[in-house]
């Protein structure tokens, strides 16, 4: 089984004890599936962490795990969880199961589902976002949304063409840390004695008592990388968060921190985007704005690396080798999908730049509903695709700002491009001639 999982954190002035705190919880585990493979650890992993939140003075909705949930009992389990919110101080939500991405929003999958097409999505599975805004409509002060849940699509065969594998990337709105059980759009795993590797993790390292939020989940993205012999790394998505927060109270005699919990700085949050990148281009770009950064001694190795590897590997074919054959303005207009905020199909114009040293450019998109400009930087794959990361056209990157992928694959005659973008909210692709 493949495993994604998903912390949502939003807050606002954070209790510092735990015994003056109204903690509810409720957690779901769905592994009985009917129409697609059942699953092995997904409700041992929701009863172990209900058993784990109880001790840590958490209420459980239905007063215990509830597993194997279809769509009316998910719902109305939602539904009595935001009404248990109202007055709590902290609220959380644990989820392990199948989840698809669609169109760019992410879907947790009640074992009945059995969708032949894709209208039928929003009937049969529950949308994350749903979840969110029972939450945010709470008043809480805190609000956890934990989702250790299958990443591999048990719909793929279907021909259900935007659902995807992996959960779509999203952006960490104020008072808010996202963190996914491994990098988006890779596989996580199940586990082979009864549990996941994140919920195993999670359930040992929120029982320390005195560990501030930022630091567990720093603790379990460690623990699950060291289990996994590097196989899996947590990815963590973040913006200012007041206040402290402990699952487990210091012990006595151990004060407890009163200070805000600092956020990720701006590099840290690039580095956590790029660290397992395989194009240089990016560790330079990174030593360029972040001369300074803590990470700097790790990407100046991965530099190294990278770069002796370009020298002992041959490049596949002239047409690597010469980059700068590809640098010039490509564009045209291009009718596609614009995901999450609109929802709709708009033809626009695209122009894509490229530098004249082959190694970023700039992509430009213009008409329709939004118009916006961004920059990337990269290198060639292989001997006609260029991937790389995109970044803001200005020189100041915002403090939340994580680099997106993106992907222009060049005609043999170098005089088109089809390319291929994706943030989160919005997707493109199309097909450019060079001007």
């Amino acid at each position: 089984m493949a495993a994604f999982a998903l912390v949502v954190i939003a807050s606002a002035q954070l209790v510092a004890s735990a015994s003056a705190e109204k903690r509810v919880a409720l957690v779901v585990g769905n592994a009985a599936y009917v129409n697609v493979a059942p699953l092995t650890n997904s409700a041992n992993d929701a009863r172990l962490m209900a058993e784990t939140l109880r001790g840590l003075g958490f209420a459980l909705v239905g007063g215990a795990a509830q597993t194997d949930l279809d769509k009316a009992g998910f719902d109305t389990r939602v539904q009595q969880f935001g009404a248990l919110l109202q007055g709590a101080d902290v609220g959380l939500f644990y989820y392990a199961g199948h989840g698809v991405q669609v169109r760019g929003t992410n879907y947790l999958v009640p074992v009945g589902a059995n969708p032949t097409r894709e209208a039928d999505i929003d009937f049969q599975m529950l949308d994350t976002n749903l979840v969110l805004r029972q939450m945010e409509g709470s008043g809480t002060k805190l609000n956890l949304v934990i989702l250790d849940a299958c990443r591999n699509n048990p719909f793929g065969g279907r021909g259900l063409r935007a659902t995807s594998g992996g959960l779509a990337q999203m952006q960490a709105p104020e008072g808010t840390l996202i963190s996914f059980a491994t990098q988006p759009g890779n596989v996580a795993q199940d586990g082979s004695d009864g549990n996941s590797p994140y919920t195993k993790a999670l359930s040992q390292t929120i029982r320390r008592p005195g560990l501030g939020i930022f630091d567990a989940f720093n603790e379990v993205g460690l623990a699950v990388m060291q289990a996994t012999g590097n196989a899996q790394q947590p990815w963590v998505s973040t913006s200012p968060i007041k206040g402290s927060f402990h699952f487990a109270e210091p012990s006595p005699g151990v004060a407890a921190p009163v200070a805000a919990v600092p956020s990720p700085a701006a590099d840290e949050i690039f580095w956590l985007a790029i660290r397992d990148s395989k194009v240089s281009a990016l560790f330079e770009e990174f030593l360029r704005k972040f001369p300074s950064s803590q990470r700097g001694p790790e990407a100046r190795a991965q530099l190294e690396a990278l770069n002796k590897v370009a020298v002992l590997t041959p490049a596949p074919n002239a047409v690597a080798a010469a980059l700068p054959a590809f640098a010039g303005v490509y564009s045209g207009s291009v009718s596609r999908s614009q995901m999450a905020t609109h929802k709709k199909e708009e033809t626009r114009r695209y122009t894509v730049t490229f530098d004249a040293d082959g190694r970023g450019g700039k992509l430009a998109i213009k008409g329709g509903s939004v118009d916006y400009e961004m920059s990337f930087v990269g290198q060639m794959k292989d001997g006609r695709t260029f991937v790389g990361k995109t970044r803001p056209a200005d020189a100041n990157i915002p403090k939340n700002y994580i680099p997106d992928d993106i992907t222009l694959e060049f005609s043999s005659d170098g005089k088109s491009l089809r390319w291929h973008h994706e943030d989160g909210k919005i997707e493109g692709s199309g097909m450019l001639a060079r001007s």
